[in-house]
């Protein structure tokens, strides 16, 4: 495959396909109408793959299906029409990386030179004890619990989630607010939709983002918990940090503020994606 036939099925991967719907469907594109045969030969897909990729492309009104006799042949429709919207959705999503890189270079800039020690740093290595940091520091909230859900997670068993989601209540119960955005990978993170699925009855305010930029937790707009980009390499066990360093605490509040304003509302999540609680395995 060329360079530049490599770059078209990126593009194509990047507007929703998978790599075998992208390269059959440049290979029926260089053809405008071909066989499975054809479309084998050109896209180095094997041919049994190749009539279900194809099926599935003719179903999204990609391309049309031909029949003479026991011959099936496949017609490529206008990507004009076809690649529109996916186009439309692509800009739109380059449109909001561009607002949030310019939102976090407005709060880098506010930043400015730290004046406060940095000796209020504390790093947590491990699931269990990221739990019990992470339990206490929830039961010690007065008035405001903000956070970033991402995977991968510390409460890893049933009991953890259970001692978390208790933790989330009893600051509703206190008269706390509790507001969360997630971002979720459906079906994977069916079992984290099932669990929020309560939430809201108790109070929490829940939001879906289409992507985030970390896992964060922020208490009494005081104390930060943030988590290392990637869990540890021998392990697979997170490690955060505990931050009480005001004018860090401060930027990754109006983090989380436009964030929040850039989201969805669980249940309008829900519906956009056609889920539905009772459904979820």
């Amino acid at each position: 495959m060329s360079i530049n036939n490599s770059r078209i099925v990126q593009c194509l991967i990047d507007l929703g396909m998978s790599e075998r719907e992208s390269k059959v469907y440049l290979a029926l594109l260089n053809k405008h109408y071909a066989t499975a045969a054809d479309l084998q030969k050109l896209s180095g897909i094997p041919q049994n793959k190749v009539y279900e990729i194809i099926g599935g492309l003719v179903r999204q009104g990609y391309c049309l299906e031909r029949k003479v006799g026991r011959k099936r042949t496949f017609e490529i429709i206008d990507p004009e029409i076809t690649l529109k919207s996916s186009f439309e959705k692509l800009e739109e999503r380059l449109r909001e990386s561009k607002n949030i890189k310019s939102k976090i270079n407005d709060l880098y800039s506010t930043i400015g030179e730290l004046t406060e020690p940095l000796e209020y740093i504390e790093v947590l290595h491990g699931n269990d004890i990221i739990h019990a940091h992470y339990c206490r520091l929830v039961n010690s909230v007065k008035k405001e619990f903000l956070g970033f859900g991402r995977g991968p997670y510390a409460c890893d068993t049933g009991k953890k989630v259970a001692e978390q989601d208790n933790e989330i209540i009893g600051v509703l119960k206190r008269g706390g607010s509790v507001k969360w955005v997630y971002e979720l990978k459906v079906p994977q993170d069916n079992w984290i939709l099932r669990d929020l699925e309560q939430m809201p009855v108790y109070g929490a305010g829940i939001r879906i983002a289409e992507t985030l930029p970390l896992k964060m937790m922020v208490f009494d707009r005081e104390t930060l918990l943030v988590a290392e980009e990637e869990p540890l390499s021998d392990t697979g066990e997170l490690t955060m940090s505990i931050i009480k360093q005001r004018t860090v605490v401060n930027a990754f509040i109006a983090l989380f503020s436009f964030f929040w304003d850039n989201s969805l509302d669980l249940h309008d999540w829900m519906k956009a994606n056609k889920l539905s609680f009772a459904e979820l395995v």
